[in-house]
């Protein structure tokens, strides 16, 4: 008769015992691979649960919240495509081009006496570039006259004294020498100390010696609502 806190070790039926099976490692190293699999089954069970609650599976609501989610970023996508582009600065009508700074270089040049001042201190006036074998005697006495009829002064500026157009006088245009050519490569009515080809380049400077615009060709409509932004108040008022 066995005692109850007897071990069953017989295998029954006179077989050898179940404990005759584990094999115990004499170094524990042996076992490392079965705990590396033992923690990367743990790791994988943890993913799948955190995947679980953030898709929602098992609960009716999370299959359409992700949905949703999808619909709203696609939408949100379209309307950024299909936004309307915003444009800084003001627009350039046709026939100009933006000045590309806001004041005239602090160049000197020389006046047909032979006195030299910077070309910043002549304001608010149109300077007309690299006038010298443009062939536009025509455009520059149109452009010196509505100049004159706006209470404006108007300059010739070349590298060697410009000639005065038929049309025009010392008392309508002013002759100015730059011979560094600065404000002419500035405005692009000069390249590589070439004249540029195509008619003179205008530029309106404002009482505040600030370049309203540039024109490099002398449009009648642009050259007259430039006059009108630079022309003194008290006479574009009369």
């Amino acid at each position: 008769m066995r005692r109850d806190d007897e071990d069953d070790r017989s295998g029954g039926a006179g077989g050898p015992s179940w404990l005759d099976r584990i094999v115990i490692p004499d170094d524990i190293s042996e076992l490392d691979a079965d705990v590396r699999a033992l923690h990367r089954e743990r790791r994988a069970r943890r993913r799948r649960a955190r995947l679980r609650r953030l898709t929602g599976s098992g609960r009716s609501g999370g299959p359409l919240l992700l949905v949703a989610l999808l619909l709203i970023a696609g939408v949100a996508g379209l309307l950024v495509m299909f936004q309307p582009r915003r444009t800084t600065g003001s627009v350039t009508p046709p026939g100009a081009t933006q000045a590309t700074d806001t004041r005239l270089p602090d160049t000197p040049v020389e006046l047909v006496g032979g006195a030299t001042r910077l070309i910043d201190d002549f304001r608010p006036a149109v300077f007309a570039l690299a006038p010298n074998g443009c062939d536009c005697d025509a455009a520059l006495a149109a452009v010196g006259t509505a100049v004159h009829q706006h209470n404006l002064r108007f300059f010739l500026v070349d590298r060697s004294l410009p000639r005065l157009p038929r049309g025009l006088s010392d008392d309508t245009a002013t002759r100015l020498v730059d011979r560094t050519g600065v404000v002419a490569e500035k405005y692009k009515a000069e390249k590589d100390g070439k004249r540029a080809a195509g008619g003179p380049v205008l530029v309106f400077v404002d009482a505040g010696g600030q370049v309203t615009d540039v024109l490099p060709q002398p449009v009648p409509s642009a050259v007259e609502r430039d006059l009108s932004t630079i022309a003194p108040k008290a006479a574009s008022a009369s």
